[in-house]
């Protein structure tokens, strides 16, 4: 099972090289964003995708979803946002509530063998 970190990645890698600019461009409007703070340009200027979701992890923590949402929909890109909403709705739910031990280390071996 993915990791919400993963998911969000897969989000990213769905992206073009252009796409991508936009993407980070976005998260640089704080009159964009509204309830979240701007990421400051510096750190997102040579960032490619992992770089850019460890910032947006970095900055929103759990938040980092609902901004990719609100980021891809300023994009017109709501067929990823969909997409991949279903994927993280679901098991974002097992991957919290079962086992939040794994949510902290990383670690699924634990979650696989509780869920049987």
């Amino acid at each position: 099972m993915a990791t919400p970190k993963e998911l969000l990645l897969r989000v990213l890698e769905d992206l073009g090289n252009e796409e991508l600019k936009e993407f980070q461009w976005f998260l640089q409007q704080s009159d964009i964003l509204k309830d979240f703070r701007a990421i400051p340009k510096s750190r997102l200027e040579k960032a490619d995708r992992q770089d850019t979701l460890d910032v947006m992890v970095q900055t929103y923590e759990n938040d980092a979803v609902k901004v990719t949402q609100m980021v891809l929909s300023k994009m017109n890109r709501n067929d990823l946002s969909l997409q991949k909403q279903q994927n993280w709705r679901s098991e974002f739910r097992i991957f919290v509530k079962v086992n939040p031990i794994t949510r902290i280390t990383g670690d699924s071996s634990f979650f696989k063998t509780s869920i049987t």
